[in-house]
């Protein structure tokens, strides 16, 4: 049995267990490297890197600390798991964050994306469907 299904069959909510995945993938990428974690592995890296940087500070936390470097993929990720109203207010929010517009004015749209993200984001929805993408590769997990 790898760490996915041994997660998986454990009890607990949804939101404990997509986090007891990301914590040891995390620690994965940190011993390794990003490249060297399986897709779906990334995927969660992803996800995870987008929700403790908007639960840090915000989505200006999340493009700054990463300099927007996986945002474009934390879309597509979003948008294949079933989260595309999440995907669009990130998409949107990289504009912002990419633009020519002056920081402090950046600042301010960020905020206004960061309020749309607690007001339309099922976090456990979010949650569970990064659950159900995982069980069906949770094969590939060791």
């Amino acid at each position: 049995m790898n760490y996915l299904e041994e997660i998986l069959e454990n009890e607990g909510s949804e939101e404990d267990k997509f986090y007891a995945v990301a914590d040891i993938v995390a620690e994965k990428e940190a011993e390794r490297s990003f490249n060297s974690l399986k897709v779906e592995e990334k995927n969660i890296f992803m996800i995870d890197t987008l929700l403790s940087e908007i639960n840090n500070g915000g989505l200006d936390e999340y493009f700054f600390n990463t300099n927007s470097k996986y945002s474009a993929d934390t879309v597509n990720v979003l948008k294949m798991i079933g989260q595309s109203e999440f995907a669009e207010i990130i998409n949107q929010a990289s504009i912002i964050y990419n633009g020519d517009s002056a920081d402090e004015d950046k600042f301010d749209m960020l905020n206004e994306f960061d309020e749309r993200i607690y007001e339309k984001v099922d976090f456990e929805a979010l949650y569970k469907s990064c659950l159900h993408y995982l069980r069906s590769y949770k094969q590939k997990f060791n």
